[in-house]
């Protein structure tokens, strides 16, 4: 397979990937309804899961920036890769939310593992969270109607953000790889630096790896939103600081679907004062 062909299948495959998937969501929000779960959450019972506390700010404005802007680098960055005007202001674009993600990446790794508030203990799959993933996977199929709530983060979201971690790291290297814009008195870029020692092939092989990487983030970018809004949606509110417009909020009903069985103590609060 020629290195053409390679990026012209990459291309038809995730194109047609992502609708699929945008449907096969749509469908999951019908069983939503079908099954009366839509009625229950969007409906007069509002009924949500209950946190007995707010999550600290600095992570709410991470996880903020950091949505914002991987979706800013994944339109910019279709609009690289299938130009509808110039390229160059969609490359200063992806440019400035590159840098943003890789310092909101490092900010976020320390607050985890370094902070007062230190946070990695809440991200670790343990025995118990692979003992009850069965249970999480029928819920999301409707097969059970409720699902373990054994702390701030199922199965499902720890492996998903786990993934995140090496995904982001090596999408930062590519990037910079690939990075145009010249070094301040040095005469040469990043991307002329790159493509001098790995050639023109290794380039394409940096660039074809970013750009699949580019694609996972826009594919589970989409399922997190999707399943914040349709799961947890005053948390979705509150993360983007909205939390004023949740009834809860205002009246104090507590509504909980989860198993609560050997719950922990609140995973907002032990990250507190962790």
């Amino acid at each position: 397979m020629t290195l053409t062909t390679l990026n012209v299948w990459l291309d038809v495959g995730f194109t047609t990937l992502y609708p699929i998937m945008l449907v096969a969501l749509a469908a999951h929000f019908m069983g939503n309804v079908l099954t009366g779960r839509a009625k229950r959450r969007f409906g007069k019972q509002w009924e949500w899961p209950h946190h007995d506390s707010h999550p600290p700010f600095l992570p709410k404005f991470l996880h903020f920036q950091h949505v914002f802007s991987m979706i800013a680098l994944g339109a910019s960055g279709l609009l690289i890769r299938f130009p509808q005007f110039d390229r160059s202001p969609m490359r200063v674009v992806h440019y400035v939310f590159m840098v943003i993600v890789i310092i909101n990446l490092v900010w976020r790794l320390w607050y985890a593992f370094a902070s007062r508030q230190r946070d990695y203990k809440e991200f670790a799959i343990n025995k118990r969270d692979i003992t009850t993933a069965p249970k999480v996977i029928l819920y999301y199929i409707f097969v059970k109607s409720s699902k373990p709530h054994l702390g701030k983060y199922n199965v499902m979201q720890k492996g998903t953000y786990t993934i995140f971690v090496p995904l982001l790291i090596i999408q930062a290297i590519t990037g910079l790889m690939l990075f145009r814009v010249g070094i301040p008195f040095a005469g040469t870029s990043l991307y002329a630096l790159s493509a001098g020692v790995i050639g023109a092939t290794g380039i394409f092989w940096v660039r074809t790896t970013h750009y699949i990487i580019n694609w996972l983030f826009i594919i589970l970018t989409t399922i997190h939103v999707y399943l914040s809004v349709t799961e947890d949606f005053p948390a979705f509110l509150d993360f983007f600081g909205m939390g004023g417009l949740d009834p809860n909020n205002r009246h104090g009903d507590d509504h909980d679907e989860h198993e609560h069985d050997d719950e922990p103590a609140p995973a907002y609060a032990t990250a507190d004062h962790a």
